[in-house]
Order: structure tokens, then C-alpha cells, then sequence
């Protein structure tokens, strides 16, 4: 009997010590395989995924690996058609943030890595995309549906009361007049302005260059290397032997990545995100203001 309760006891402090490593080996690996969790430099990796609605999960993850010593590099694996403006800019301030705090960071461009999604991989020190990567699309779309006529033969009619001319510019409930045409335009060119002045001086590239790039057009990788939007092809490997080359790691660099979602919660945001870019692309284009206004 006490010779069965030693081993029950052996046991579990063996199990115990096979979680922990296995919990400890989730955060971190190398080339996907568990490595020993004992310091030393590292390259973190911060996934953008799908279209960008929100900031706060990156922001928060770059944040966490520019804080670190550990942490020398960070890459930016990116596979996203692009999102809304606001979220955008934010992360692309939090990497610019990161870069001063000496984090060298370099963005791996996967499928696709246009508009609002390049607008974030313009903030960093090197780009790498394969040679198929879509990426590029500068540019500020939106789409706006009328739906007066519909409504009329529903019988529904809208009365708007409003304080300023301007108040309900782009309502799905009439046209819009010339002067709400002309206000509208102007905030698309001013956001598209933005959008050329940040990949103007995260690029280190002359105004007026990128602004001939900015006409909404996609470029595949070696298009986008030919015009010095890009600075090297090669995959997410590739990517992280330029960053540990840049931040001088000597050796196979240890990666740090976060924790994948669940298959469940992959399912939900995937079918999320179609549904939003459905429901917002058809208004919208690479980012979004007003009723949306999306980078595109």
C-alpha cells in the first residue's frame, strides 16, 4: 500500500511538471516546435488576421513585446484585405512607439496585405512579402445604397429634423445633393492624404512618389518590390532570419508567439469578419468614416 501511494505520488508531481512544460512551451517556440523556456534574446510575433475592425488585441500584444529586454525583434505576420481607418492608424502609431523603444520590426505580408493592412506594414523597419502577396491598394473608398424608391413602395416614408445642412449627409433615405457630394469627397482626400503621408515616412519615400502609387491599386510582391513598397520576397522564415539578421541574434533566434485561437473561436471571428466585410465592403473601401468609409 505505501508503495502504491509513492508512486500515485511520483505520478502526479511528473504529470504537474509535463504541463507546466507544456504550458510553457505554447508561448513559446521555435519554427513551431516547443522550445526550452529559459530567456535569453528572442523574436516575438504578432498575427493580423482577416479585416481590421478593432485595435485593441494588437496594440496590446506589440505593447507586451516592446516592454520586454528579452525581446529583440518583432514580426508582423500579416493576412489581412484591410479595415477600418481608425484601427489602422492606432496600430500603426503603436509600432512607430515600439521601433523607439529599439524593437527592430519587420512585417511578413502572407495571401494579402492591402490597404489599411499595409497602411500598419508601412510603419515597419523592413516589408517582406512572397512574390504572389497581394498588397498595395492607397486608396479611400465609399459607397453609400439609396433606398428611397424601396421604401415608397413599402408605403415607409422618413421625416428628418436636423440642426446643421451637413447632419445627415449620405442617408440612405434620399440622394445627395452636390454640396454633400462635394463634402464628402473632401474627407475622403483628406484621410487618403493621411494615408500617403504615412506611407510616405514609414517608407522613407518621396510625397509625390507614393502618391503615383496611390490611385487603389494592388501590386503582387515582385510589383510591390519594383516600386519600393516592399523590401524583400520570401516567406513568414524568411522573415524572421531578416529580423534576427537586423537585430544582430547570433544562432537560430527563439520565436515567442502568442497563443492561437481555438478552432471554435477562429470559426466565429471568420464567419464574423465575412459577414462585416460583406455588410461593410459593399459601403465602403479600404477603411471607414462616415457611414463607411473604409482604406482601399
Amino acid at each position: 500500500m505505501i508503495r502504491f501511494k509513492k508512486i500515485l505520488r511520483y505520478a502526479g508531481i511528473l504529470i504537474a511538471v509535463t504541463a507546466i512544460v507544456y504550458l510553457l512551451g505554447r508561448s513559446a517556440t521555435h519554427f513551431g516546435h516547443p522550445i526550452p523556456f529559459v530567456g535569453g534574446e528572442q523574436i516575438g510575433v504578432v498575427r493580423i488576421d482577416g479585416v481590421i475592425l478593432e485595435s485593441e488585441d494588437v496594440i496590446r500584444k506589440v505593447r507586451v513585446l516592446s516592454h520586454d529586454p528579452d525581446i529583440k525583434a518583432i514580426v508582423l505576420r500579416i493576412n489581412s484585405p484591410g479595415g477600418a481607418v481608425v484601427p489602422s492608424q492606432d496600430i500603426w502609431e503603436e509600432i512607430q512607439k515600439a521601433r523607439k523603444r529599439g524593437k527592430i520590426i519587420v512585417t511578413s505580408i502572407g495571401t494579402v496585405g492591402a490597404s489599411g493592412a499595409y497602411y500598419i506594414a508601412s510603419a515597419s523597419d523592413y516589408i517582406m512579402a512572397s512574390q504572389g502577396s497581394l498588397t498595395g491598394s492607397i486608396g479611400v473608398i465609399m459607397e453609400m445604397a439609396e433606398i428611397k424608391d424601396l421604401l415608397e413602395k413599402l408605403g415607409i416614408h422618413s421625416e428628418v429634423i436636423k440642426s446643421g445642412a451637413m447632419k445627415d449627409a449620405g442617408s440612405p433615405f434620399r440622394p445627395m445633393t452636390p454640396d454633400e457630394k462635394e463634402y464628402v469627397q473632401s474627407l475622403l482626400e483628406n484621410i487618403h492624404q493621411q494615408f500617403i503621408q504615412a506611407v510616405a515616412t514609414g517608407r522613407h519615400m518621396d510625397t509625390n512618389t507614393v502618391k503615383l502609387l496611390s490611385d487603389g491599386r494592388v501590386f503582387t510582391g515582385d510589383m510591390a518590390l519594383q516600386n519600393h513598397l516592399i523590401d524583400g520576397t520570401g516567406d513568414f522564415h524568411d522573415a524572421i532570419l531578416q529580423a534576427a539578421k537586423m537585430a544582430h541574434i547570433k544562432g537560430t533566434p527563439s520565436i515567442r508567439d502568442f497563443p492561437k485561437k481555438t478552432f471554435v473561436r477562429s470559426l466565429l471571428d471568420s464567419k464574423v469578419s465575412t459577414w462585416l466585410g460583406d455588410a461593410i465592403g459593399s459601403t465602403a473601401g479600404f477603411w471607414s468614416v462616415l457611414p463607411e468609409m473604409r482604406l482601399r
